[in-house]
């Protein structure tokens, strides 16, 4: 196993690490909707799912948690305080746990977290989660948490088969429920995804019909792309999580199928109107024809640039550093906005650094 994936490395090397340009088929996975992390609409919710498909989104992510009365719901974490307010609106002041809550008392008493009051909406159960997810042409990622009660899975399929049918959702994230689904309860039609850092490969390619979920973080940059890429010569999709540059850019390069996603914008395709699209290699001039612009409610900006040494960019609300290049080399970077001016600036750029190329695209969704 080592020896074909460090053949694999090597091919990578030798060919994918010169250019950082996306593949045009890849698909981008809304983390729980687009919500900005709570800012732009609350996590799980309507607004958040038509956000998604509103930014170009193909997929999206929700989470299952049941309620003391065994309503199934999309909610995250096990317990409602970083994500819900009180129906004022205030913080909750002790920990509340979903599965100690009714369900009527979730729906009428808490409200999800988010900068504008007009967003701060209800909870949505796992079957009006799916309803407006098919509404919105979305292909669903769902995640049952690790302590799920058997009682769960049936149900949950139940209901994503009836509302979206068998085969178009992928149930997602924890190799607890990729062997129950498989092996307790013996469904072998469900698309799976196994995370590679919790169980070992083979384990995750022995279920069928998985994507491998590779990630950014928890490997180092040629282990990373080794993975990728004997998934992908196995015939297997690839799923990464980023949101920063230095992850986005690891995935551009090893060309991964799904990217996951809490603030990246997904690839444009066209979506949006386009409200400043400027290019050349002076960067001082195509920074401030995107800055006039002005306050942008919800869109996406797009920075793509090759560059040769290395420097320092700060891309809306994100800083990160160009990698020291003695060739030109090429990246690409995205990320949604929320209320703000795009803002795009070079700085402490190293002796040798020299902007070969630079193209910036602000787009209102």
């Amino acid at each position: 196993m080592r020896f074909r994936v460090s053949i694999l490395l090597l091919l990578w090397l030798a060919t994918g690490c010169r250019d950082a340009a996306p593949e045009a088929g890849r698909h981008f996975i809304a983390h729980r909707g687009a919500t900005m992390r709570c800012t732009l609409a609350g996590e799980n919710s309507r607004e958040a799912i038509r956000f998604a498909a509103r930014a170009g989104f193909d997929c999206i992510e929700t989470d299952v948690r049941h309620t003391a009365d065994s309503v199934l719901v999309a909610v995250h974490d096990a317990t409602l305080n970083r994500t819900f307010t009180d129906d004022e609106g205030r913080p909750l002041a002790a920990d509340v746990a979903v599965c100690d809550v009714d369900y009527a008392r979730l729906r009428d008493s808490f409200r999800l977290r988010a900068a504008l009051p007009e967003y701060r909406t209800r909870v949505l159960t796992l079957e009006e989660f799916c309803t407006e997810c098919r509404a919105c042409g979305l292909r669903l990622f769902i995640e049952p948490k690790k302590v799920t009660p058997d009682w769960v899975y049936p149900r949950m399929i139940e209901i994503a088969d009836r509302i979206l049918g068998r085969g178009n959702y992928v149930v997602t994230s924890n190799n607890d429920a990729n062997d129950h689904i498989r092996f307790e309860m013996g469904i072998s039609d469900i698309p799976l995804m196994g995370i590679l850092y919790q169980t070992t490969y083979e384990h995750i390619a022995s279920l069928g019909r998985t994507v491998v979920a590779v990630s950014a973080t928890r490997f180092g940059a040629d282990e990373y792309a080794g993975w990728v890429a004997r998934a992908r010569a196995d015939g297997f999709e690839t799923e990464s999580h980023a949101d920063d540059f230095e992850r986005f850019d690891r995935v551009n390069r090893a060309g991964v199928d799904y990217v996951s996603t809490d603030l990246l914008a997904p690839d444009w395709r066209g979506q949006g109107t386009t409200r400043c699209f400027s290019e050349g290699c002076d960067a001082q001039r195509i920074a401030d024809e995107c800055r006039a612009v002005g306050q942008v409610a919800f869109g996406g900006i797009y920075l793509d640039a090759e560059w040769c040494g290395s420097a320092t960019v700060t891309l809306a609300r994100q800083t990160f550093v160009l990698p020291e290049a003695a060739e030109p080399r090429r990246a690409c970077h995205q990320l949604m906005l929320f209320d703000e001016v795009p803002v795009c600036t070079i700085c402490d750029p190293s002796d040798d650094f020299r902007l070969v190329r630079m193209a910036l695209r602000v787009v209102a969704f």
